[in-house]
């Protein structure tokens, strides 16, 4: 056996020029990786919530971390995050646009009282990981939990029964199984709903002779030692933790070959060994082949000579980057063999320290939390965090289920398929967790690259531009439908501010690029062609090219009772809303959603009614929000209020302010007028029967007389208004209310800091306090405070962020209160 001991250096795939220029294909290897990276550097989001899931009528607060390259530095590639909530069909429901400022941003989700209990999706993605595809998004599985839908009160978890019909796969290490070559094999078993399944067994061969047994020692993982002798076939008879057995052929061995194995169990180094089986050592007798390391955005290549049958390499971590690495060994002309996946866990994040003054305190009484960060060296840490303090008793964790910052940036998005329980690997430092963690990276795959994509000459050009700004396109024509060269069309803010200008092309096409605004501002649009002449048909294109939500991850294990705790805790804290001088009913808490919403001072001609309407949504907007038209429209009618009733009636009511010159000025049920038809209820219709929807408050209400003294909303659907309006089209001008830039709700944090503030009302917040913004100064200090509620037990606060260096810090500190 040839042994070399390999310090890994690391000068990286940008200084690999000393090894010479490439005449064949394995050494062009390390510059091909290098070009296709610096095309596909990655962009990735990390979203952090205040906590784990929700009831229908809360909201969603959460943070937002983009880097840019895998040394996970804040991104200033992009500046729009596009964040959806997707409900239980896999639709969306919500859609936000965020600015990020320099990698960062911060939304929210308001959840209406109506939602049915399931679990829901929050994806995020820039434009740029588009061109990676769906892997490269955000994904985090949200469970809601609602009155409407009731929720079994058992303490049992959402865990599948079949296991019969569970799927396993066998992963020898090497890729392959080579006859007389002793390897590894890991092997994964995934129930129907799509978590580990546990798992035992025996190992046969052909001859139905017990080779050896095995059994899953993690989330339906494991692994076990086979030699294969030549001639002979291997089967797995399976047996599930519910009695059923199942067979499962196993790879085919291969009669001649070689693989590769590494040893990760050291924390300081990694064994690699080059295996091969006899006959191909003599037949590739002395043949060059190349190891190549990856990590961290460098990449150094091992020429080993093969004039033994095994190379034996030692690989010192210290130097290798925090998270996942690739050791590829290729063959003397440049095809990739075998690869093998190790996670290095250098321990290097930051340390974060909070210091709350004591571990006890009373209720209402305030808390001022110093956090100090520090890097691994001990040296001050500069960066930004955000902080979620949550009243456990009301909402419980599993602490090894989380998605944290540290186990998604360095572990979860860069392997393929879903992770169960990725915090583990990380809360737990023991050697049977890091072992666990091995069987991990043998058995889930690379998601940053594969080598056929980087070898190929001929990868498509990257299809997806940063978003650096905000676009407002269309298109113009004239009269007769033929697109207009060199028109010219303005933009202008409907509140005044520049005038911008830009000519359109060949096509008619014309762009205003990297705009900021926000969702509540509104344009008009004018153009005239290239004779000053403004009889022309413009088009405004809304956002079609979005991409499917294609979300296959299992729900997050959640115990059935703390759902029905956080529902009941809410319903409590409802209820001292109304019973403190809040209007009669559930008032649904408004949902910020890309929209065309349009302001008191803005009119717009009505499609249905007679007049003019003072908002308009079309078809496009409307279905943005799926589920009863009550529900989709909350939040988006400018002034108007949706108050649930008894029995799940949900009524639109203008808003105080907005009945100016109505009636008496006293909130009432507004007049709904279905195709001309009076008196109809909202709640009969879905966002999906609706062609427009007209809303018509003030002098605008007074043509339906008595009847309109509350408002009106006229709707027209997709039956007797026509065929459904895809994008917007006017004559010479177009007033327009795209989707701008969300602005974030701040938390509301009650102050008990004077008698004034003292009330019988009681505070029964699960989420205690949010701040999405901590920035440490030169010191690493930073300090926050807030005022605990009525609800006494274990209170626990999670801070999360990243330094100016890419470094990655989380934290965790719990304090009583009674």
């Amino acid at each position: 056996m040839k042994k070399l001991i390999f310090a890994l250096l690391l000068t990286g795939i940008f200084n690999l020029q000393a090894q010479g220029q490439s005449d064949g294909t394995q050494k062009n290897a390390p510059y091909r990786l290098k070009a296709y990276l610096s095309d596909h550097i990655a962009e990735k989001a990390f979203l952090q919530f205040d906590k784990p899931y929700y009831a229908a009528g809360d909201t969603i607060y959460f943070k937002a971390y983009v880097t840019l390259g895998e040394d996970h530095r804040l991104s200033n590639l992009s500046g729009v995050l596009h964040v959806d909530l997707a409900n239980t069909n896999n639709k969306i429901d919500q859609s936000i646009k965020l600015q990020l400022n320099n990698g960062l941003a911060a939304g929210d989700f308001a959840l209406p009282d109506s939602l049915p209990n399931g679990n829901y999706t929050i994806r995020a993605y820039t434009q740029w990981m588009r061109n990676d595809g769906d892997a490269a998004f955000f994904y985090k599985t949200i469970p809601i939990g609602s009155s409407i839908n009731k929720i079994p009160e058992s303490n049992t978890k959402h865990i599948p029964a079949a296991y019969n019909k569970a799927d396993i796969q066998f992963f020898p290490e090497g890729g392959i199984l080579v006859t007389g070559i002793k390897s590894k094999v890991a092997f994964k078993a995934i129930a129907p709903g799509g978590l580990g399944a546990n798992v035992k067994g025996i190992i046969v061969d052909n001859n139905n002779s017990t080779i050896c047994s095995f059994r899953s020692t993690h989330l339906g993982m494991g692994y076990f030692y086979l030699q294969p002798e030549e001639g002979k076939t291997y089967k797995a008879r399976l047996t599930y933790t519910d009695g059923t057995e199942g067979i499962v052929d196993l790879p085919l061995p291969e009669a001649k070959g070689i693989i590769l194995l590494v040893n990760n169990d050291s924390i300081p180094q990694a064994s690699v060994k080059i295996e091969a089986s006899n006959s191909y050592c003599r037949e590739n007798k002395n043949s060059e082949y190349t190891l190549l390391i990856y990590s961290g955005n460098t990449a150094t290549t091992v020429k080993c000579k093969l004039d033994s049958p095994v190379i034996a390499l030692t690989i010192l971590k210290r130097r290798l980057h925090t998270g996942i690495a690739t050791v590829t060994l290729f063959s003397p002309t440049g095809e990739p063999l075998c690869e093998r996946l190790i996670f290095v866990q250098n321990y290097d994040q930051l340390k974060l320290d909070i210091n709350a003054g004591k571990d006890s305190y009373t209720k209402r009484e305030k808390v001022t939390a110093k956090l100090n960060a520090a890097n691994r060296a001990g040296n001050p840490a500069e960066g930004h965090f955000s902080v979620a303090v949550v009243n456990e008793n009301m909402a419980p964790t599993d602490e090894n289920t989380e998605n944290t910052i540290v186990s998604n940036l360095l572990l979860t998005s860069d392997l393929k398929g879903y992770v169960e329980q990725p915090n583990y690997y990380f809360a737990d430092t023991s050697a049977n967790a890091r072992k666990n963690l091995d069987i991990l990276m043998l058995t889930q795959g690379y998601r940053r690259f594969t080598w056929k994509q980087v070898l190929d000459n001929n990868n498509p050009p990257v299809a997806y531009q940063p978003e650096k700004g905000l676009e407002i396109s269309g298109q113009v024509k004239n009269l007769l439908g033929k697109p207009i060269n060199k028109g010219t069309v303005t933009l202008l803010a409907s509140k005044g501010g520049q005038l911008l200008s830009s000519v359109s092309d060949d096509n008619g096409v014309f762009h205003f690029q990297n705009l900021v605004f926000t969702d509540t501002t509104h344009f008009v649009l004018s153009a005239v062609n290239a004779n000053g002449k403004n009889s022309t048909k413009m088009t405004y294109f809304t956002d079609k090219n979005l991409p499917v939500v294609n979300q296959s991850q299992p729900a997050p294990e959640i115990l059935d009772t703390a759902l029905v705790s956080l529902i009941k805790n809410d319903k409590l804290q409802q209820d001292e809303l109304v019973k403190y001088g809040h209007l009669k009913g559930i008032m649904l808490k408004e949902v910020k959603i890309k929209s065309f919403k349009l302001g008191d001072d803005y009119r717009t001609q009505s499609l249905a009614g007679a007049g003019f309407a003072d908002q308009v949504m079309h078809a496009d907007e409307i279905e943005r929000v799926q589920g009863p038209l009550g529900t989709s429209l909350n939040g988006r009618l400018h002034g108007v209020n949706f108050v649930r009733l008894g029995m799940g009636r949900i009524v639109p009511m203008l808003t105080v302010n907005s009945m100016m010159g109505v009636g008496n000025n006293l909130p009432a049920p507004m007049l709904i007028v279905v195709d001309g038809t009076e008196g109809a209820d909202i709640n009969d219709l879905s966002a999906n029967d609706v062609e427009t929807v007209e809303l018509l408050k003030s002098a605008n209400a007074s043509i339906y007389g008595m009847s309109g003294a509350g408002g009106v909303i006229v709707i027209t659907t997709k039956q007797g208004g026509g065929l459904k309006t895809k994008d917007i089209s006017s004559i010479g001008i177009l007033p327009i209310a795209p989707m701008g830039f969300y602005k974030a709700r701040e938390f509301y944090s009650p102050k008990y800091d004077n008698a004034t503030a003292i009330t019988a009302q009681r505070d029964l917040r699960s989420t205690i306090y949010w701040k999405p913004e901590i920035v440490t100064d030169k010191d690493g200090d930073a300090s926050f405070e807030y005022y605990n509620a009525d609800g006494t037990g274990t209170y626990r606060v999670v801070i999360e962020g990243i330094d100016d260096k890419g470094n990655l810090g989380r934290q965790v500190y719990r304090y009583k209160v009674e």
